[in-house]
């Protein structure tokens, strides 16, 4: 007898559109119900994950009656993660025990169950994760056949359970099979129903399968192939038509087998996590490794000794991912100390995965889903952090970062980052205007190609060609600094708009990589360096303080240069626009309307330059005399699940100074109304 312990994971994010939800619950979510419905002894696991158990209950509640009604009659068993779907080892301790109970408590409300097992998010194992597990009552958990090789396990012995603890309690952990992962649904069923005889010769062997929803639907190509082509309907028929094969519950099946021994399993997720967590070109090099392993025929023999970065990683590649960590980290433990239930909630909304990495989705390449992770944060920083100044390493990368508050601003500098500011944040619109991304070679961007795309069937999303349209290609740019704002540049002469947008000039200064020292004095901020300016083959010394402070709704920056004459100083400002390029926001330049995001604008002589944005929000930025104004929209090139992204993230402003003299003082004020 081969058991199938058969589930499935379903998942949207805080801040993903209505529309998406909608789609999704209308491609996948309701159709699957709708066949398993009709199968009653198709006996397997389900898992929503919080918050899209939330709106499908505020949006169609006669679908959590219809999951209710399976639940009760034994046919379909609950298992939860944390509530807002973290990644559980990116966040402490008591926010892990909280936001699993929630999960329970939502599922016993809502289902009339009792969950007793845990879906790990990202399959992202960490051993200290375990103590948080079984503080919350959870008894199993899902992690992928991988972490078990790691173990020093074989493929051979992993069709059951394993025990593992922490201080001598105990928790029961399913190795879920790779190989039914890519079969299901994606090839024909007689392949899946072979694999499984195969299984037979272990005895009485568990078919571990659990994995996501959306490939049931929403995945390209598998609406088709798994509803109209009777994918899924023939699948339950052909499970409980064989005698031998028995659909089961995790739960059942542990209530009937005992386990197959102790096992320790070391920090890992699943595969390909291995290879995107990793910086870029060692991602390459490990894909090569891969590659050859495959070609010489050796990876299935030797894949459990073959590591790669691990999920914590994405927080060193992205350094727009770990701002957003730090300061969630950092929120949490405010709004315990305060004992604020509100804030705290905020804060594990703010908890929610996707935003944090990147993969074979968007994830950090979607500006919705960070604005989201921001949104919740300022609620959560506007109820349990006070006014003034503070001066901490807020980003743990031993250089204090320095954080001005009032009650509508939260500014955030960091010295040791070119002076720059890195988070521009209004309390009202609990938006940060500094969520900016900085272009960045991916591993996948290698051989890239101009072509039509074509279809062939349903493909995996890991198997989707390298093609994309002329204007993404156009994009393929990457920058030599992050995206922030109030970084100074000495444009060199041959330098203009398009140098500019491409970020492929070369600046005459070292101020935009520079370490600032500064200096706190009330509730003024001066940031100061000295540095160089190379022209020609010569270098000559040049200085810049800056004093910021705010005022309301408002940020000034008071400039004070000093370096010889004939050049020409860009201080640049990078804001992530609420709207879309395509949603009607307007720039005017001194009043006059000069164009929108998805444009180039360029003027050569400007006090002011304002934004309107549709949905309410308006920024003006003033200068204390005339600049000549750049503004080129930034637009990112990343892989997603149905091919290739070309995604808007900001728009990039220079304003440009011209030093004539040895000195030059200036005043540049940010105001969001």
């Amino acid at each position: 007898m081969v058991s199938l312990l058969f589930g499935t994971h379903s998942h949207q994010p805080v801040g993903n559109f209505d529309h998406v939800f909608e789609w999704a619950y209308n491609r996948s979510y309701r159709p699957f119900i709708d066949v398993l419905e009709r199968f009653p002894n198709f006996r397997m696991t389900l898992h929503f994950t919080g918050p899209l158990m939330a709106w499908i209950h505020k949006h169609h509640p006669e679908f959590n009656e219809r999951v209710r009604s399976i639940v009760e009659r034994g046919q379909v068993e609950i298992v939860v993660s944390g509530f807002y779907e973290p990644v559980l080892w990116s966040i402490p301790h008591v926010d892990r025990v909280d936001q699993i109970k929630k999960a329970v408590d939502f599922v016993r409300e809502h289902f009339g169950a009792e969950a007793f097992g845990l879906w790990l998010t990202e399959r992202v194992w960490e051993s200290d994760v375990v103590r948080s597990l079984i503080e919350a009552g959870v008894r199993y958990v899902l992690v992928d056949d991988f972490h078990f090789m790691c173990a020093g396990k074989s493929r051979e012995e992993l069709h059951g359970y394993y025990l593992t603890e922490y201080e001598g309690k105990t928790l029961a952990v399913f190795p879920i099979d790779q190989k039914l992962r890519y079969l299901i649904p994606f090839r024909p069923i007689h392949e899946t129903m072979e694999y499984l005889t195969e299984l037979k010769k272990y005895g009485d062997a568990a078919a571990i399968i659990f994995d996501d929803g959306e490939k049931f639907g929403v995945w390209p190509g598998t609406f088709e192939w798994v509803y109209d082509k009777g994918w899924l309907e023939l699948f339950m028929k052909t499970i409980t038509d064989t005698e031998w094969v028995n659909p089961t519950t995790y739960s059942e099946y542990m209530r009937s087998h005992r386990p197959l021994g102790r096992i320790y399993l070391p920090s890992a997720s699943y595969f390909e996590m291995s290879e995107w967590s990793l910086p870029a070109e060692r991602a390459l090099e490990f894909g090569d490794f891969i590659h050859e392993l495959e070609q010489r025929g050796l990876l299935e023999r030797f894949r459990q000794f073959v590591r790669g970065g691990i999920w914590p990683g994405f927080l060193v590649k992205y350094e727009e991912s770990n701002r957003m960590h730090k300061k969630m980290l950092y929120l949490s433990m405010l709004a315990r100390e305060a004992g604020d239930g509100a804030a705290l909630d905020a804060v594990h909304r703010a908890q929610c995965n996707d935003a944090y990495w990147h993969g074979v989705f968007g994830g950090l390449y979607l500006p919705h889903l960070r604005h989201a992770i921001y949104e919740n944060l300022l609620d959560a920083e506007k109820r349990v952090a006070g006014e003034g100044i503070e001066v901490l390493d807020l980003d743990k990368d031993g250089f204090d970062e320095i954080v001005v508050r009032n009650s509508h601003l939260s500014v955030q500098m960091a010295p040791a980052r070119g002076g720059a500011v890195v988070e521009l944040s209004s309390f009202s619109h609990k938006y940060n205007l500094g969520d900016t991304l900085k272009r960045r070679f991916e591993h996948y961007h290698k051989g890239i190609k101009v072509a039509e795309k074509s279809s062939n069937g349903v493909a995996s999303i890991h198997e989707i060609e390298k093609v994309v349209d002329q204007r993404t290609y156009r994009h393929l740019k990457y920058d030599w600094h992050e995206r922030l704002n109030f970084i100074e540049h000495f444009l060199p002469p041959n330098a203009g708009i398009n140098e500019f947008q491409d970020c492929s000039f070369r600046d005459m200064g070292d101020f935009t990589l520079g370490i600032y020292g500064f200096e706190v004095d009330g509730d003024v901020v001066r940031l100061h360096r000295k540095g160089v300016i190379r022209r020609d083959d010569s270098e000559e010394e040049a200085a810049i303080t800056k004093t910021f402070w705010i005022d309301a709704n408002k940020l000034r920056v008071d400039y004070s240069v000093r370096a010889r004459g004939g050049l020409r100083l860009g201080v640049e400002l990078n804001l992530a626009l609420p709207s879309s390029d395509n949603a009607g926001t307007r720039f005017l330049v001194d009043g006059e309307f000069v164009g929108n995001p998805s444009q180039k604008v360029i003027h050569p002589s400007a006090f002011e330059i304002a934004i309107h944005d549709v949905n309410g929000m308006k920024v003006r930025v003033r200068a204390s005399e005339r600049f000549e104004l750049w503004g080129v929209p930034i637009y990112t090139v990343s892989q997603s699940e149905s091919g290739f992204d070309l995604t808007y993230q900001e728009n990039s402003f220079l304003l440009i100074f011209a030093l004539d003299g040895d000195s030059k003082d200036f005043a540049i004020e940010v105001e969001i109304s």
